[in-house]
């Protein structure tokens, strides 16, 4: 009965262990952001099932700079990587890059439906180029600091295959209690 107990402890602490070594997994956390009327906070979660590494992303470098944001937003839309939860509202994931880092992984979840503030946005004018919700995010093996959301959003992508994200208007929300749930 002891040995069988070392076993299943023993294969608990290495599920554990491989859980922070592989990009895939489902996440939680809580979200915030600033708003005309105040803070909204709300559940965030996540799985993520199917990520890009960085080479990956790199050939829609190619497309950004041949189309813009909305030609990026077309060619990644639709891609059924998962869904984001956040409150009672669903979005789609578009895409996922996630990057290995010295104890764990580095994340951005983009999806191509931004996060309105306020009920009387308006989606026009400059805020166009700013088409994507972005959540990024690091999840290593020793708990993972906070987060951030940009509720809309422009992406850049350099030679590497690196997101980089211009948020529109105001400041980026953030993601805080981010936990591995699987």
């Amino acid at each position: 009965m002891k040995r069988m107990s070392a076993v299943i402890l023993g294969l608990f602490v290495a599920g554990a262990a491989l859980g922070a070594d592989k990009p895939t997994g489902e996440f939680s956390a809580t979200a915030s952001i600033d708003t005309p009327s105040g803070t909204r906070s709300m559940a965030f979660d996540d799985v993520v099932s199917n990520p890009r590494s960085l080479a990956d992303v790199v050939p829609l470098k190619k497309v950004l700079e041949n189309g813009g944001q909305q030609a990026l937003a077309s060619a990644i839309r639709g891609s059924g990587q998962g869904q984001i939860k956040l409150g009672a509202l669903v979005y789609p994931v578009d895409l996922v890059v996630a990057e290995k880092i010295q104890d764990g992984w580095r994340y951005f979840i983009v999806t191509t439906r931004p996060i309105k503030n306020t009920e009387t946005e308006e989606d026009g004018g400059a805020s166009l180029d700013y088409p994507f919700a972005v959540f990024g995010f690091d999840a290593t093996a020793f708990g993972s600091p906070d987060g951030v959301i940009y509720t809309r959003a422009a992406l850049s992508i350099d030679p590497d295959g690196h997101l980089h994200v211009a948020q529109y208007g105001g400041q980026p929300g953030t993601l805080t209690d981010i936990a591995r749930v699987d």
